[in-house]
């Protein structure tokens, strides 16, 4: 496998984010730059899903191409885009997604250098409620006996909050070679390790994926979270490997050509 492109472990600002001549009643994107030590990731949410229409997108740094393809070939489920940051160097980004029907998003960011701060952030508008203060802190409910009873919604807002937190420091790691070694999912304080090596005919090479019925076996994680591991293995994968070569998950595999 080729070496990973070189790291820019500096911030990012969303400068601007915007749809043109686009419907009345349509959202804008939801953007978010998520940043820790030598793992960094931009994550884009459309208004609405990837095939309802959505046709291209592009990302120039500084007026070049660095990136252009169909959307649906970078959507992850309907509506989520990734976009690994930590290879862009510093400069001015613009993501462009267009429609079939005319109109497009804009998303607009800097890049900073490594250390480089961020400029403050714009004032905030003066508060227009005049009232009592609200409440602070959860509602704590309790039994006719004074017990207090669990909080089943900040219980599962937590849970909720640990995933994604997890989500985003994910990474992967390499062991071996281009013939043969392994790449480790590293979610937290989860390692999983898969098989790789060189495959023949027109596939270039395969990552070894447990079947279904033994996934939790084999690896110690859930099977509801089966498809996005593999659906983020490959991603990454073809990200920092092999950009240029295609990838067909089955249920034992990951085959790049």
């Amino acid at each position: 496998m080729s070496e990973p492109d070189p790291e820019h472990d500096g911030q990012a600002a969303i400068t601007d984010i915007r749809t043109p001549d686009g419907p009345a009643d349509l959202k804008l994107p939801t953007v978010k730059f998520v940043h820790y030590p030598a793992s960094q990731q931009l994550i884009l949410w459309l208004p609405k899903p990837a095939h309802e229409g959505y046709a291209d997108l592009s990302v120039t740094r500084d007026g070049q191409d660095i990136e252009r393809g169909p959307v649906t070939s970078r959507v992850n489920g309907s509506v989520q885009i990734l976009f690994a940051t930590l290879s862009w160097p510093p400069g001015e980004y613009v993501i462009i997604i267009t429609h079939d029907e005319g109109w497009r998003h804009i998303v607009e960011l800097k890049k900073y250098a490594p250390g480089e701060k961020l400029p403050p952030p714009p004032p905030r508008p003066p508060e227009l409620y005049s009232g009592p203060p609200p409440a602070t802190g959860p509602i704590v409910y309790r039994d006719g006996f004074g017990k207090e009873i669990p909080n089943l919604d900040l219980e599962m807002r937590a849970k909720a909050q640990e995933d994604i937190a997890r989500k985003f420091i994910r990474h992967l790691e390499y062991e071996g070679n281009f013939r043969g070694g392994a790449i480790i999912y590293v979610d937290g304080k989860r390692r999983i390790s898969f098989w790789h090596e060189m495959a023949g005919g027109e596939a270039k090479f395969y990552i070894d994926i447990p079947p279904p019925e033994h996934w939790e076996g084999r690896t110690g994680a859930p099977l509801s979270e089966r498809d996005d591991i593999v659906g983020f293995i490959a991603m990454r994968v073809q990200q920092e490997k092999c950009s240029t070569w295609r990838y067909e998950i089955t249920p034992t595999s990951i085959t790049f050509y």
